[in-house]
């Protein structure tokens, strides 16, 4: 493939013009293998360790290729930074013409008909609202995109953005009078001319969902689809082959209900208002039950937790009862008719949650913030992908993590890409010289003794490295129980997941090259921290999905009855991915180093911790703190 090679050789087009180029033999190989599978229209898997530059490994052969090639990440980060310096950059050094366009879900783009139609009737939540109304109309008098990241001083969880952002309940398409300054619109026609159409995976399986029902698109059509930080396609899939209802879905109906409302006859008016009334009630005294006392996230499986019958009941009876009532009226306005089409959908699938009786769906809530939600998330997506995707073009995965021990055989029976071609490509670190593995002699997890051995070996590691220390936690709990033993006993600033956004933390553990971040959850992945900040990471147990938490239960269930055992194929499986995530967060750069300490005894004791030991990278393992200590000091 004498083009591929002429840009990534040594003496090729990215050597002679990016000063810090590195001619990786890996990333080449990559990009070959991608090639292929764009020209003869097949699967394939890669995993490509951090340092590959796996970016370029799939945006070079794709631009080459001609074809109309969607790339699909798992964050919104990782979109941007492909549109806004990937993609500009190859266009410049390639010397290729080709388009592009970056595309959000919807919820991401200002729809100008309800921004509006709110100015004319606000509803405001409180003062910040009014003042922010302000920033946002004199915004949308001069943006070119309506993405609402040009907002900076717009928070995630804005109560506002929710009620004038595009939503597909709301929009009328062709016949909407703001059409011609439609953020949408003008998306979809910069996407049905673009070649490289940049998304994330929520919007891919958005789009995939709807043409699954043969009810629209958001995508224009596309010969292939290659996703990165392809470890997340499986749970962001199972979502959107399902669906959900929730507290604040209702509240945005009742509201956007309310403004329709205004185009139905005077007694059609009265009795819908009164409809929503009862609704805003009912629907309070029905996901009341769900809520947490104690404020915390939690899951739970809707055949352990059951609604109140009654207050289910009156639920539904308001939802059918609104159906009809915006619908009655003739002729019958676009608004009502759109909120007709809500309530019926809406009543559709809170009934099938409620029943919770299709073996098809796990059947879970979700308590979050103040937000409950109710879903039914697939239970396999792999005949799904099967028949709606794979057959269609090419289709690429990529991660750094895909293999367990060296083993695809996990990752492919998830997503149904048996027959797939695989290519493992090591990461082109030096692990021997940049890191050294910690296990240290530690209770068992089980053990009452565990949190104290913990945060006595989290303290005189962090002192070693002075900071510098990502501390990652499988659980909330054990967090704030290692805050508390470690403070004031290290000299340096302890920042914890909760006190502030997550992109505010983590720029703040950047900006203290000293501090000490303690997180759980989410930062187990996607945290890309060069430099000495970063020095260390731990990590409290190895990782395992609580078989009390309703997904991991239902798939448990579902092994079990085809007759397999779900600890060794599944859960073990799934736990050194999310493990091999964590560790993956140390080394972002050739010049890192510094120490992994996994604190799970069980990784030594039991048998299965042959499978994590062989998924670790290849450093040197220690298990005495001296030892540890000295080896760390020579090389400081």
């Amino acid at each position: 493939m004498p083009e591929i090679d002429e840009i990534f050789s040594p003496g090729g087009i990215l050597s002679l013009k990016l000063d810090d180029y590195e001619h990786r033999p890996e990333q080449a190989k990559m990009a070959r293998a991608v090639a292929d599978a764009l020209s003869s229209g097949g699967k394939l898997v890669v995993e490509a360790g951090t340092g590959t530059g796996k970016t370029m490994s799939y945006l070079v052969p794709a631009i080459l290729s001609g074809l109309r090639v969607v790339v699909s990440t798992g964050t919104k980060n990782l979109q941007e930074q492909i549109f806004f310096r990937d993609i500009p950059l190859l266009r410049e050094y390639l010397g290729k013409n080709f388009s592009s366009v970056m595309v959000k879900g919807r919820s991401n783009y200002l729809c100008s008909a309800r921004l509006n139609k709110f100015i004319q009737a606000p509803l405001f939540k409180d003062d910040g609202d009014a003042k922010m109304l302000n920033n946002v109309f004199e915004w949308a008098q001069k943006t070119k995109t309506g993405d609402r990241a040009e907002l900076e001083d717009m928070g995630e969880d804005d109560g506002l953005w929710a009620q004038i952002c595009s939503t597909i309940d709301f929009c009328s398409a062709r016949k909407c009078p703001r059409s011609t300054d439609c953020s949408i619109s003008r998306l979809r026609r910069e996407a049905e001319q673009a070649q490289i159409i940049v998304v994330n995976h929520h919007l891919f399986f958005a789009d995939l969902a709807l043409r699954e029902k043969r009810a629209g698109t958001v995508l224009p059509d596309y010969h292939a689809v290659i996703f990165d930080e392809a470890h997340s396609v499986e749970e962001i899939a199972s979502r959107y082959f399902g669906f959900s209802i929730g507290n604040y879905r209702i509240e945005e109906l009742v509201r956007d209900s309310l403004r329709a409302a205004d185009s139905a006859s005077t007694e059609n008016r009265r009795d819908i208002i009164e409809g929503l009334d009862k609704l805003e009630m009912r629907s309070k005294n029905f996901f009341y039950r769900f809520r947490n006392a104690d404020g915390e996230e939690r899951r739970f499986g809707l055949k352990d937790v059951k609604p109140d019958p009654e207050s289910a009941e009156l639920f539904l009876d308001s939802l059918r009862t609104l159906e009809q009532k915006t619908s009655s009226q003739t002729p019958l306005p676009d608004e009502l008719r759109m909120v007709a089409h809500r309530f019926r959908s809406m009543t559709e699938e809170a009934e099938k949650i409620l029943s919770a009786n299709d073996d098809g769906y796990i059947f879970w809530g979700e308590a979050r913030g103040g937000g409950v939600y109710l879903n039914a998330s697939s239970m396999n997506v792999a005949n799904t992908l099967q028949n709606a995707l794979y057959g269609q073009g090419a289709v690429v995965f990529t991660s750094a993590t895909l293999a367990t021990a060296g083993d695809f055989a996990f990752f492919l029976s998830r997503l149904g890409l048996e027959g797939a071609q695989t290519l493992a490509l090591a990461s082109p670190f030096d692990f021997e010289k940049q890191v050294k593995i910690y296990l240290p002699p530690m209770p068992d997890p089980a053990d009452h003794g565990f949190v104290d051995a913990l945060a006595k070996e989290g303290e005189r590691l962090i002192k070693l490295v002075r900071g510098r220390t990502l501390f990652l936690f499988t659980s909330f709990k054990v967090m704030y129980e290692v805050r508390k033993r470690l403070e004031g006993k290290i000299p340096y600033k302890i920042l914890t997941q909760g006190e502030a956004p997550r992109h505010t933390l983590l720029g703040q553990f950047r900006d203290d090259v000293d501090s000490v971040l303690l997180a759980s959850s989410s930062f187990w992945q996607g945290v890309d921290v060069k430099g000495e900040s970063l020095s260390c990471v731990i990590i409290d147990k190895l990782p395992f999905s609580s078989p009390g938490d309703p997904i991991t239960s239902a798939r448990i269930d579902r092994i079990k009855k085809l007759g397999g055992k779900p600890f060794m194929e599944y859960q073990v499986p799934e736990a050194v991915l999310a493990l091999r995530q964590g560790i993956g967060r140390l080394v972002r750069h050739r010049n890192d180093k510094g120490i992994i300490m996994i604190a799970d005894a069980r990784l030594r004791k039991k048998g299965y911790g042959k499978t994590f030991l062989a998924s670790l990278p290849p450093a040197p393992v220690l298990t005495d703190f001296k030892e540890l200590s000295s080896a760390y000091k020579e090389k400081s």
